[in-house]
């Protein structure tokens, strides 16, 4: 799935010296940063992004049976420079990741500890061999070009998961006329600029049919993060094996 996007991501680059600065909010800043968050201008405050990690940690802890079951390891669909697993990591969680970009993958080999797989591959070519407590995706649905490819990697993600699945900002198939007309309102040339830089737009049923098929409980949630013009056009979607 080699793209527009991919050269993008490919183009990103780190700030060595905010990278080795000892300071861990500052070091997931710069890899919010370095994975596109300072896209539209202005970067989001750190306390943000951690009530966002704290709420995702929350939902895939959430099990089927109405229980906290701790979440001892977590693998990342997506995991670019290895910003959300710099958290979970911190926490103690045992991590994972995969990304398309080798260079964030790189930068995400300069800040992740022993990761158990850190790979550089399409989400697609997953290995569900090794197993984790929790999968997750992050922003990374929406790039994906189908619904055809993005069940195939949901599958994957089922096998490679004992417990949850979490898949964050979603981007709403009912939100789309609304989403384009919003950022039409803010970038001048955003046909010109995004013509070759599409988003993938998802109705929740895709997610319902894929739960009931695998005997999953479901939930969808509005994203928390306070202040975050994209809430208004996407979902969270968090899935639990049920009987487990």
């Amino acid at each position: 799935m080699c793209n527009k996007w991919h050269e993008i991501w490919e183009k990103r680059s780190a700030d060595e010296k905010e990278l080795n600065c000892g300071d861990p909010e500052r070091v997931f800043l710069e890899l919010k940063r370095i994975a596109g968050w300072d896209a539209t201008g202005d970067m989001l405050a750190y306390g943000q992004f951690y009530d966002q990690y704290t709420e995702i940690k929350n939902e895939l802890e959430f099990s089927a049976l109405k229980q906290r079951r701790p979440m001892k390891s977590l693998y990342e669909v997506g995991c670019g420079c290895g910003a959300n697993l710099y958290l979970f990591q911190k926490d103690g969680v045992e991590i994972g990741g995969v990304d398309y970009s080798a260079a964030e993958i790189e930068i995400a080999g300069k800040v992740l500890q022993n990761p158990r797989e850190l790979i550089c591959d399409e989400a697609v070519n997953i290995s569900p061999e090794i197993k984790y407590d929790a999968v997750l995706s992050n922003s990374v649905f929406s790039y994906f070009e189908s619904y055809d490819y993005a069940e195939k990697v949901l599958e994957l993600m089922y096998q490679k998961t004992n417990y949850s699945i979490g898949l964050v900002d979603i981007h709403d198939a009912k939100k789309k006329e609304a989403f384009v007309r919003y950022r039409k309102e803010i970038i001048e040339d955003y046909e010109e600029r995004y013509r070759e830089l599409p988003k993938f737009f998802y109705e929740k049923s895709f997610f319902l049919e894929f739960a009931e098929r695998h005997d999953m409980s479901i939930r969808f949630s509005r994203p928390g993060m306070e202040n975050y013009w994209n809430n208004d056009y996407v979902f969270n979607c968090f899935m639990t094996k049920n009987g487990v």
